[in-house]
């Protein structure tokens, strides 16, 4: 008679949360990246995805304030400092511009 064991598998506790709080539509995602891209002047064909980091993509605290500005004006949010200090991916920006723009809905 042959033993059927139930599989586990472990995920680390910063991987589990980070698929916990991935949850941006990829239209937000796409508009973040557009943002992201026309703020930096990065080339059409500079890879960008929910992964991407804005230290990586050349951003300074100067870039990144006027990115901020770019998702506030284009989402109709306002973004607290703390929070923008928070942001270091476009699924970062995503992720908090959905969260915010579900609170001025809801």
């Amino acid at each position: 008679m042959a033993s059927t064991a139930a599989t586990s598998i472990s995920i680390p506790p910063q991987a589990r949360s980070a698929l916990l709080r991935r949850q941006a539509k990829p239209e937000t995602v796409d508009r973040v990246c557009a943002i992201v891209r026309k703020q930096l002047a990065l080339a059409a064909d500079t890879p960008l995805s929910g992964e991407s980091k804005f230290n990586e993509l050349g951003a300074d605290s100067l870039d990144t304030v006027e990115i901020v500005m770019g998702f506030e004006e284009e989402f109709g949010i306002s973004v607290e400092e703390e929070s923008a200090q928070n942001i270091q991916t476009v699924q970062d920006a995503a992720d908090m511009i959905e969260k915010l723009v579900g609170k001025k809905s809801g």
